[in-house]
């Protein structure tokens, strides 16, 4: 009879050098990846600010079209009750209207006031305006009273304060609304200044 002698058993998984490689390749792709994602994710919130205002502006002035009446917009802490004054958009905005014959171009938010858009605040950008004056579109979607064009700046920043940086890897965006009403946007180039 003869004995079968046993087969050795090959164990099977990683060597502790293997183990070693494979997390320095791991600590080096995040290394690598970490600081692109972030920056993407700083991109993200300045273009999405930026868009979010675009579409503010270019309702705003829809609705005065449609309405045949003012529609105005302006900086708002709260979101609903009241404009904040100042050129700082960060704080978030609203766009609102008046009763029919009950206003001129360039009054504040009142009780009467129709609420037609709210935004609330915006994290981590700085969104900026030349001009510190409620932003009013007529009926033919111009700006009313007649005045010089209007610029808004985004830029990222890091914290609640300041108007942030435009750099090479997270751009401004500026913001143009001529006379007519019309829009026009473009990038912040590296260094560029974040107030308007």
């Amino acid at each position: 009879m003869n004995a079968m002698t046993p087969m050795p058993s090959h164990q099977r998984g990683f060597s502790l050098l293997e183990l070693m490689i494979t997390l320095a390749v791991a600590a080096i792709l995040l290394v690598i990846a970490v600081p692109s994602f972030r920056d993407l994710m700083h991109r993200s919130q300045v273009s999405s600010a930026s868009n979010e205002l675009l579409a503010s502006l270019s309702y705003a002035r829809a609705e005065a079209i449609n309405r045949g009446q003012l529609v105005s917009m302006c900086p708002s802490a709260n979101g609903a009750a009241a404009c904040a004054g100042g050129t700082a958009f960060d704080t978030g905005w609203i766009v609102y209207t008046y009763p029919a014959g009950a206003a001129s171009a360039n009054v504040a938010y009142a009780a009467s006031s129709i609420l037609l858009r709210a935004t609330t605040v915006r994290t981590g950008v700085s969104v900026q305006s030349n001009n510190a004056a409620v932003i009013t579109f007529g009926q033919q979607g111009q700006l009313r009273p007649s005045s010089p064009a209007l610029t808004f700046v985004t830029c990222y920043r890091n914290g609640s304060s300041g108007t942030g940086q435009s750099t090479a890897k997270v751009p401004g965006a500026q913001l143009d609304v001529n006379g007519s009403g019309s829009v026009t946007t473009k990038s912040l180039a590296d260094g560029d200044s974040c107030t308007p």
